[in-house]
């Protein structure tokens, strides 16, 4: 059984992108909506049916050409190498010593947003297919997704949507006391990758939400991470979503 899913490859993202802003502009998610999808994106469930989601362009706005500087796109990986990029329970960084990571499933991704500030999947972004790992811990919540571009350029131009979503969080988020804080860069082999932490209150309870972003060449790895608590405080540089990304940029650059 494949564990990924396809989507045939876009010639170009650019109209798709003009869309999306279009959305990110005049479409609001209300507040009840978004803690069913961040639990969409890191609970064990059944893989969800096929479905088109409402913000995929329609075949009269797909773009027909791609400027002539873009990436040379180079053959998709197969599913099995995607794979190969998903970080392992004993290789995701535990929030504390006493709670390590419970693997949960892996699946091919699907039309969920991951992560509490995604308005939308990585399918709908441009990804032509990609896998995700679901991971538990006392406490807490993890996930984790692998996906290919038809090249460089959309990969990139994904990223700055999501970039995007992260900028106006703080509006989406049910709760008081929030804080988003911004965008921190991790050195990762032959890429790039960054995270953030969001923290707020909802029913007298400290929630933490951290999420990560690698991206190298046409392909692109998400994680996220949530916990309630008091606090959410470590040494400079042992953030585990942090050293999340790290790792899973090091295991990214490594598969063919």
């Amino acid at each position: 059984m494949s564990l990924t899913r396809t989507r045939p490859a876009r010639t170009a993202f650019a109209a798709a992108v003009v869309l999306l802003t279009g959305a990110l502009g005049g479409c609001s998610i209300s507040s009840d909506d978004e803690p069913e999808r961040a639990e969409q994106s890191v609970e064990d469930e059944p893989t969800p049916t096929e479905e088109t989601p409402t913000a995929t362009p329609t075949p009269s706005e797909t773009p027909t050409s791609a400027p002539s500087e873009s990436p040379t796109a180079t053959a998709s990986p197969t599913p099995r190498g995607l794979r190969g990029a998903l970080l392992g329970a004993q290789e995701m960084p535990q929030l504390n010593d006493s709670t390590p990571w419970t693997q949960r499933g892996t699946r091919a991704i699907g039309p969920a947003p991951f992560g509490l500030c995604q308005k939308f999947d990585l399918l709908t972004i441009g990804a032509r297919d990609g896998v995700q790992r679901r991971f538990s811990a006392q406490g807490g919540v993890a996930g984790q997704q692998v996906a290919e571009f038809p090249d460089a350029q959309n990969a990139v131009r994904a990223s700055r949507v999501i970039e995007a979503w992260h900028r106006d969080c703080a509006q989406r988020v049910r709760g008081r006391d929030i804080n988003v804080r911004p965008f921190e860069a991790v050195t990762v082999p032959g890429g790039k990758g960054s995270w953030y932490l969001v923290s707020f209150q909802r029913g007298g309870e400290g929630r933490f939400h951290s999420f990560g972003m690698v991206l190298t060449g046409q392909r692109m790895t998400l994680l996220s991470m949530d916990h309630p608590g008091q606090d959410h405080n470590y040494e400079p540089g042992q953030d585990p979503m942090e050293l999340a990304v790290a790792a899973a940029g090091a295991k990214l650059a490594g598969v063919g």
